[in-house]
């Protein structure tokens, strides 16, 4: 299944070596060509993920619609789980059903590899999630990385090992140490520390020693490689050879190996100095990645001052305790999940832990109150690319105000004032917004504010019953606590809700009056600009196109005096509709084709399923059939992640089976199914591209036969295969190596759609009959 293009991938480069692994890449390559879950096991720090994205580098071009990585260490909610797959997936899902059905209906008819990295945490979860994953997605297949397998019927687990080290009694030759891949670790990261460094006939032994000392665990060969900036080869073979020694002999119990490393951890911490230990310990409280202003504002105090902090970063990045990340041109930092988890162990024993988690907490809502108050403007699109960096942290500072007596009401302002960010991500909106306000049930302006987000969130979704409630109890609440403006946020919702649940004129009503409210209150441009948006489309259902022109080019003048984009997108889909709603149908296809290119600034799935929805209700109006199925065909892939389609709302959906009557009746029943099937097999990008260039939908292809995708080498390895030898004897019949061999199986699986050698056989016997 290979493609001409790279296929996607969403993890960067390896910035270091990858060093040996040949056979456990070539058998965990032959194990994912005959089975769809693969998972790998190991302690901490043996190299599990390293093994499982090189893998995946090698084995992408099987896979047409991608490789995707999902990084579970930082996660600890296991309803986030879908989630957190969801967003690895770059789906934007904001379905008020199951995520899960999200996924399953993005990837049922893809040929996609996700790689699962670190599922111990969440164990039974994942393997929940891979099980049903797998049953629904044929084309599907899983590596997984947990220190414990997941148990799960047709799992294959490979044992990842230490690296091969020379064994103690054996003597070491001059250059027989790039037999050794634990040598060649040491010797290449050595390198990298000290540049010039090479492994001699002088140093080998030591070097040898060192790495029989820490059993070829590759993250303690790292970590100590990087103490000869300040040591001789002989000197660290010494230290280590005495503090191992001394810190294995205290437990009986703990397996050697995971005893080795803890040694190495505790003994690169002990080479710290007390600043570098203290930020150590402090920064394991951060989930995921942090920024320098992130750890000054947490981490600094009680012996450590902001110079402390930044000395302190580069001397545990020069240890490799901390990975530097270089994002959009924003610097990062990470802790390896091993050393954060050390971090906490040793911050556990301290008494520090209230009033770091405290300070952790502050810096992420004022984050957010940052956000709020810059949201509408030029610095939109960095402001919430900021906030998607931060969702671990701030996953990790809701789950503080959950379980810490105290901060229910931090959550609520943290979750509340943010509608525009759930906008993006409904379900994980309402997810913690539903948590917060079941356990806050204590009346306050951030209570009564989360709950009309609530009914933001709810009204999207097409959860109307849900959206109500909350927004009554939205309003009775502020109106008791004399709460003017979130009262006229209550009644702008209230009136959205309204006109999507198919009254528009009780919408417009409350809209109105939020409106009055609004302007009376100097309340944000941004809920005045999405308010004038909600009135421009009830007055659309109303038949006043006039009156909806003026609320739509009212809020762009808004927008573009404050330099805003994501508004103005949906202030030049409105003209559009108006546009189309007075068959001005030349207009209204440029104005979508407008607003289009502003959903692409923005991952905003909701904006693009209406203005496809659109494009496709003006083709049909066109006289274009077939591209009007195209694109209600890719309307109906977001729709069906997103959840009801059009909101539920029967004012938008008339419009659209009108359209699919109109293009069925002109193109005929075939027709129109095939290109509905072609627009939404389609992935987002190249959808984008057919709408905003004009060009040409594909044409129907007739299906080809599975023989012509297979490349002649690979039929002929398919048919023996079903003659049922096994890779060794293709290969001495072929006269090439097994592991090409491997590689000829994997891809006639992955490009038939099989998953094990009984198909391919009768595949082949099929042929011949």
């Amino acid at each position: 299944m290979g493609s001409e293009s790279a296929p996607r991938t969403n993890f960067d480069p390896e910035l270091t070596t990858f060093v040996g692994r040949r056979e456990e890449l070539s058998h965990t390559r032959q194990l994912l060509a005959e089975n769809r879950l693969v998972t790998l096991t190991g302690l901490g720090g043996v190299g599990k993920t390293r093994l499982a994205l090189r893998t995946a580098t090698q084995v992408q071009r099987s896979f047409r619609d991608g490789v995707r990585i999902v990084e579970l260490a930082a996660l600890r909610e296991p309803r986030l789980l879908a989630q957190t797959v969801v967003d690895s997936l770059k789906l934007t899902e904001v379905s008020a059903r199951d995520s899960v059905e999200a996924i399953e209906d993005y990837l049922r008819s893809r040929h996609v590899l996700l790689v699962l990295d670190n599922c111990e945490q969440l164990l039974a979860e994942t393997a929940r999630l891979g099980v049903r994953l797998l049953h629904s997605a044929p084309h599907l297949r899983i590596i997984a990385t947990s220190r414990q397998a997941l148990g799960v019927p047709g799992e294959r687990v490979l044992s990842v090992s230490p690296l091969p080290v020379p064994a103690p009694d054996e003597p070491v030759a001059a250059g027989s140490d790039q037999r050794y891949a634990a040598l060649v670790l040491f010797a290449d990261r050595a390198a990298t520390a000290v540049p010039g460094f090479e492994v001699s006939p002088t140093n080998l032994p030591e070097v040898a020693r060192i790495c029989q000392q820490l059993e070829g665990i590759p993250l303690a060969i790292e970590l100590a490689a990087v103490r000869l900036k300040v040591l001789s080869v002989s000197d660290l073979a010494d230290r280590l050879d005495r503090r191992l020694q001394l810190l294995t002999e205290g437990s009986r119990i703990t397996p050697a190996r995971h005893q080795t490393l803890r040694a190495t951890i505790d003994w690169s911490f002990d080479l710290c100095s007390p600043s570098e230990q203290l930020l150590w310990t402090r920064v394991a409280v951060f989930a995921g990645s942090f920024d320098l202003a992130a750890a000054t504002a947490v981490c600094s105090g009680d012996g450590l001052d902001q110079n402390s902090i930044l000395n302190g970063l580069s001397g545990l990045i020069d240890q490799s305790i901390i990975a530097r990340e270089d994002r959009d041109g924003h610097v990062r930092f990470r802790l390896l999940e091993t050393l954060r988890e050390y971090g906490q162990d040793k911050l556990r024993d301290s008494r520090a832990v209230p009033a770091l988690r405290d300070r952790h907490l502050s810096w992420f809502a004022a984050l957010m109150d940052s956000a709020v108050e810059d949201w509408f403007g030029p610095t939109e699109e960095h402001v919430f690319a900021r906030l998607r960096q931060e969702q671990p942290n701030l996953r990790a500072a809701f789950e503080y105000c959950l379980t810490e007596s105290g901060k229910l009401s931090s959550g609520l302002r943290i979750a509340g004032p943010a509608w525009f960010l759930w906008a993006f991500s409904l379900a994980e909106g309402r997810h913690w917004l539903d948590r917060l306000l079941a356990v806050e049930s204590g009346r306050s302006q951030e209570h009564a504010w989360a709950l009309a987000t609530r009914g933001f969130v709810t009204a999207l979704q097409g959860d109307h019953a849900v959206a109500a409630v909350s927004l009554d109890d939205c309003l009775a609440e502020a109106t008791d606590l004399g709460d003017e403006l979130t009262v006229a946020y209550g009644r702008h919702i209230r009136g959205m809700l309204a006109y999507l649940a198919g009254d528009g004129e009780f919408g417009v009503q409350a809209m109105t009056e939020a409106l009055a409210r609004y302007t009376r209150l100097g309340a944000p441009a941004g809920l005045v600009s999405n308010l004038r948006i909600g009135l421009g489309l009830a007055y659309i259902f109303l038949e006043q196109p006039e009156v909806a022109l003026e609320h739509f080019e009212s809020s762009r003048t808004l927008s573009e005096s404050h330099g805003e984009r994501w508004m103005l997108s949906y202030a030049i889909y409105g003209r559009a509709f108006v546009d189309f709603a007075q068959g001005q149908l030349e207009p209204a296809e440029r104005g979508v084709r407008d607003a289009l290119r502003l959903y692409q600034v923005f991952p905003d799935s909701l904006g693009r399923a209406m203005a496809l929805d659109l494009y496709a209700w003006v083709c049909a109006d066109n006289r274009e059939p077939e591209r009007a199925a195209f694109f209600l065909g890719c309307a109906q892939r977001l729709w069906s992640s997103l959840g009801q389609q059009l909101f539920g709302s029967r004012s938008w959906q008339v419009h659209r089976e009108r359209c699919e009557e109109s293009a069925r009746r002109d193109a005929g029943n075939r027709l129109f199914d095939s290109s509905f099937e072609r627009g939404a097999g389609l992935p987002p990008e190249e959808v984008l591209a057919y709408a905003l260039e004009g060009r040409p939908v594909p044409a129907p292809v007739a299906p080809s036969s599975q023989r012509d995708i297979l490349t002649p080498r690979e039929t002929e390895v398919a048919g023996l295969v079903s003659e049922g030898l096994s890779n060794r004897e293709i290969a001495e019949r072929l006269v090439i190596s097994p592991r090409t061999v491997a590689t000829h199986v994997e891809n006639v699986l992955v490009k038939l759609g099989f998953t094990s050698r009984t198909s391919i056989a009768a595949w082949i016997t099929a042929r011949k009959a």
